[in-house]
C-alpha cells in the first residue's frame, strides 16, 4: 500500500467534505419543520389568529359588535372598524374597559391601545 502525499490527501479530503455535504443536504427532513413551513407559507396561523382576534373582540364589545368588525393588529394596536361616528364615540367611552378584556382575552397579541377607524362594516 503506497502512502499518500499531502496534494492526494488534500485532494481526498476535498473529495470527502463534498461527499458528505451532498449525504447530508439529501437526508430526510423533519416533519415538524416541514410543518412549521407550511403554516408560514401557507397563512394558516394569521387565519387562526385572525379568528381568536375576532371571537375575544365580540366578547369584549357585546352589543356593539354587530357594529363592527376587527381590523388589524400591528405593534400592540388593535384596529377596529366602525359604522359610524356614533359607535365609535360610545366605544371611545369604554375604551379602557375593552383594552382590559382584549388583553385578558389575548395575552399573547401583547395588546397596548386600541384604534376605533370609520370603516365599511360587511
Amino acid at each position: 500500500m503506497s502512502k499518500l502525499t499531502g496534494k492526494q490527501f488534500e485532494d481526498l479530503e476535498r473529495r470527502r467534505a463534498q461527499h458528505r455535504r451532498w449525504f447530508f443536504a439529501r437526508r430526510p427532513k423533519r416533519i415538524d419543520n416541514i410543518i412549521a413551513q407550511l403554516v408560514q407559507r401557507r397563512g394558516y396561523a394569521q387565519i387562526r389568529a385572525t379568528g381568536e382576534r375576532e371571537t375575544a373582540w365580540q366578547a369584549a364589545a357585546g352589543a356593539m359588535a354587530p357594529s363592527t368588525r376587527v381590523g388589524s393588529l400591528r405593534r400592540g394596536v388593535f384596529e377596529v372598524l366602525v359604522a359610524n361616528s356614533l359607535v365609535i364615540q360610545e366605544l371611545t367611552f369604554h375604551k379602557e374597559e375593552l383594552l382590559a378584556r382584549l388583553q385578558g382575552a389575548l395575552p399573547e397579541a401583547k395588546i397596548k391601545q386600541i384604534r376605533f377607524r370609520i370603516g365599511d362594516i360587511d
